[in-house]
């Protein structure tokens, strides 16, 4: 990965384009995590793919690539959130209308989301990042910049709350 950083910094757009098709699908859950309507999720991963593009040549550690290309799209999750939220658009309505616009490549991505869909915000993006992007807690830490021993209890708590949630047979409800 190190070396198409590199070459994407010379601006070979193959290369560029190989580093974003490597971890589109991780793009993807994270920005679903921290967003519930699919044209939003659309536009945060299209935007933090531009911002990186524009800005790769300032990357100092071609290694953190992965990790500052996550940094860039949760900023723009973000954004985005903050931006529906002054426009007060209804949790029912966004809802409704993902429901209307199950696309087929996220079919696979169904029972992650099933999974820790009654979860908090932050625990289904910590969980992503964790279990799906196989980020350590670390990582995870300087990524969301919180403390890493709050990124253990909130795993630990999520997890605590899935094992009831699933005792209580609440996943299909």
């Amino acid at each position: 990965m190190e070396e198409l950083v590199e070459k994407a910094k010379r601006n070979d757009e193959q290369a560029f384009n190989e580093l974003i098709i490597s971890i589109q699908e991780e793009m993807y859950l994270i920005a679903k995590s921290k967003l519930r309507n699919e044209d939003d999720i659309a536009d945060a991963i299209q935007e933090a793919i531009l911002l990186c593009y524009k800005n790769i040549k300032k990357l100092r550690n071609n290694k953190s690539f992965k990790t500052w290309l996550i940094k860039i799209l949760i900023n723009e999750c973000n954004n985005i959130y903050r931006r529906r939220k002054k426009n007060q658009i209804s949790y029912e309505e966004e809802n409704i209308e993902n429901y209307l616009k199950v696309e087929e490549n996220n079919f696979q991505n169904i029972g992650f989301d099933i999974l820790i869909r009654n979860l908090k915000d932050d625990e289904k993006l910590i969980l992503s990042l964790y279990y799906y992007s196989e980020y350590s807690t670390k990582e995870i830490s300087k990524i969301l910049k919180i403390k890493e021993s709050t990124i253990k209890t909130k795993i630990f708590r999520a997890r605590e709350k899935l094992k009831n949630q699933y005792k209580e047979g609440g996943y299909y409800e």
